[in-house]
């Protein structure tokens, strides 16, 4: 279980870094005013924000969910391995239920994490210097109640998104043994279908989360805000930034799971084969170095057939996703 905490620790940093800008999009197009809105669209909001505040304004935030996405994708990963050997079937519906749990738990985390990101990414005052200064001026002000604003939505919105991901990861991919290419594929894919589910939700979600930080609080219930955006903007405020989502979910998931799959094989790796792999690993060097050869070409076809046939070397290279002819498989 603690290989299944550090791949997703990994993993999650990889994935945040790659999506975050798509994220602050995707915030600023659900919580602009309908009235009177700042951006027309996916690419006019990037440009813009890209215009006025450069690279940073694209991660502004970022602090909040790279911070704690250690230990969230710790608990997703965690969690689903957990209770997946726990249910003991590798059918999809055990998958479901092992993701579905994994969102119910990570979201006592998630949510004061992306109440601090999402206020970042909005405010225009710049009462809050960072992460850690936003937390601690509502947990002053305002107590729990304050950091958890937004607690129910966020579950609502986790536990079948996470159910959904983990069960489409498992249909399209195979198994965490698949190719590169089709774990990139399938956890690209996986993450974007559970995003699309729970898409109505998160807008619900960033609302309320975001309400009263340029202005006075203008919902004062989740009904009230349903409501009150339905009246003014129609049923679609409920996919209002869902391009920019997509267009986020689909690298970062990918990315999100190679890297926690990598990660898994590396350090399967070290601590199975470790001292018999630094042996071995002795030995093909100094065979390498006493072999003739002219050509670096001919020194990588070489490396590779040694690696390929020897033994333990060989599932040290293949674990690691060296192999060319793996990688492209």
């Amino acid at each position: 279980m603690a290989l299944d905490f550090l791949a997703g620790c990994v993993g999650g940093c990889a994935g945040v870094i790659v999506g975050h800008p798509f994220d602050t999009i995707k915030v600023n197009l659900q919580t602009q005013d309908f009235k009177k809105p700042i951006y027309k669209g996916t690419w006019h909001c990037f440009t813009t924000i890209l215009k006025r505040d450069k690279l940073s304004g694209l991660y502004k935030g970022i602090s909040s969910p790279l911070g704690g996405v250690a230990l969230v994708n710790a608990i997703i990963f965690g969690t689903h391995a957990k209770v997946s050997r726990w249910i003991g079937s590798e059918g999809l519906h055990s998958h479901f239920i092992a993701g579905a749990s994994a969102g119910f738990f990570q979201s006592f985390i998630c949510s004061p994490l992306e109440l601090c990101k999402t206020i970042l990414q909005v405010q225009k005052n710049g009462v809050y210097s960072g992460a850690l200064d936003c937390f601690a001026k509502i947990y002053k002000a305002q107590g729990l109640p304050g950091i958890y604003k937004g607690f129910f939505m966020t579950i609502c919105r986790e536990v079948p998104s996470f159910g959904a991901y983990f069960m489409f990861f498992e249909l399209l991919s195979g198994g965490w043994d698949a190719p590169t290419w089709r774990t990139m594929l399938a956890g690209g894919t996986a993450g974007s279908i559970s995003w699309v589910i729970v898409y109505p939700v998160d807008v619900l979600k960033t609302r309320m989360q975001s309400d009263g930080i340029n202005s006075k609080n203008k919902y004062n219930s989740y009904i009230h805000c349903f409501q009150d955006s339905l009246k003014t903007e129609g049923y679609m405020f409920l996919t209002r930034g869902i391009v920019s989502t997509i267009i986020r979910a689909f690298p970062t998931n990918a990315v999100t799971f190679t890297v926690v799959t990598w990660t898994m094989r590396l350090s399967d790796f070290f601590v199975t084969n470790s001292s018999l792999a630094c042996v071995l690993t002795i030995v093909y060097i100094n065979e390498f170095r006493n072999m003739q050869c002219h050509c670096k070409y001919l020194c990588f076809i070489y490396f590779n057939k040694v690696v390929r046939h020897q033994g333990t070397i060989g599932v040290w290279w293949n674990r690691l996703g060296l192999n060319i002819s793996i990688l492209l498989h």
